[in-house]
């Protein structure tokens, strides 16, 4: 069963804490329910409208103090991301540049290697038109006939074998 009651003083502002509702279980338990407010009874209680305006100024202070520090936290971040920033630009001017300088220097390695190729065909060429204009009778001719060379005979030719290597040094005179 479930009765309700109007508490003493049951008014708000004289510090009452409402209408108070019992329930009566069965096993005879009762257990009370407070409706309205559960303030304290010192809440309601009259305050000067100066205490009220200093208090509320007090919360607009606190405000003010917290907005104030978090502008200057979110300066700080903001500071803090701009060198970001700067920092990330730096790097990214600095590597393209590095990117520029690798491509000349390919295209001029590129130019020499050109280059090269064309001095090398040339060479090639006239290495080819010297060698091609020699004639080797003409210069045994010459050898024997103007220079007085002759061939060596079979009793000036000597044998040497090397012990290590393919290479022979010669530190005297060979007897003949």
């Amino acid at each position: 069963m479930i009765r309700a009651s109007k508490g003493p003083g049951g008014s708000r502002r004289n510090g009452g804490r409402g209408n108070v509702i019992y329930n009566e279980s069965f096993s005879g338990n009762r257990q009370s329910y407070v409706q309205g407010t559960a303030a304290p009874d010192d809440f309601w209680s009259e305050r000067s409208q100066e205490e009220n305006h200093r208090s509320n100024s007090d919360i607009r202070l606190a405000a003010r103090r917290s907005r104030a520090q978090s502008m200057q936290m979110n300066l700080r971040y903001v500071m803090f991301l701009a060198s970001l920033v700067a920092l990330m630009t730096i790097s990214l001017i600095g590597y393209i540049k590095l990117k520029a300088d690798i491509s000349g220097t390919n295209k001029e390695i590129s130019a020499l290697e050109t280059q090269l190729a064309e001095i090398r065909a040339s060479n090639n060429e006239v290495y080819n038109e010297i060698t091609g204009n020699i004639d080797l009778e003409q210069v045994r001719r010459i050898a024997i006939d103007e220079f007085g060379m002759h061939y060596a005979d079979q009793d000036q030719i000597v044998f040497y074998s090397a012990a290590k290597g393919d290479q022979v040094r010669q530190v005297g005179e060979v007897e003949q």
